[in-house]
């Protein structure tokens, strides 16, 4: 029998991991964005990767709750990966195909 807590616990690994995958879309999209990347906010994805950072430590070494730590480790190496991406594209020269003012 499933109780509520392992019921609760499930559902947290299931959406996180689900949460994990859909970085990756977002980094693709990045990638092959020719326009730098203008729409996605590095600020916005700096704060989340700050938030998770923080949210892994305090599940370390607050908590001492193993897995909720490594969900929130694993989205801190996600969204560092898209602020990564995106200074990569964003340092890049314009590709020739920019419009010249």
């Amino acid at each position: 029998m499933i109780t509520t807590e392992n019921a609760v616990v499930l559902a947290f690994l299931i959406t996180n991991a689900g949460r994990v995958l859909a970085y990756l879309p977002q980094i693709v999209a990045i990638a092959r964005d020719r326009n730098r990347a203008a729409a996605v906010s590095c600020a916005t994805w700096s704060l989340f990767f700050v938030s998770n950072l923080a949210s892994a430590l305090y599940a370390g070494i607050i908590t001492t709750d193993v897995a909720m730590m490594i969900a929130f480790a694993a989205h801190t190496v996600g969204c560092a990966a898209i602020v990564g991406v995106l200074c990569w594209k964003r340092a890049a020269r314009p590709t020739s195909t920019a419009r010249r003012g």
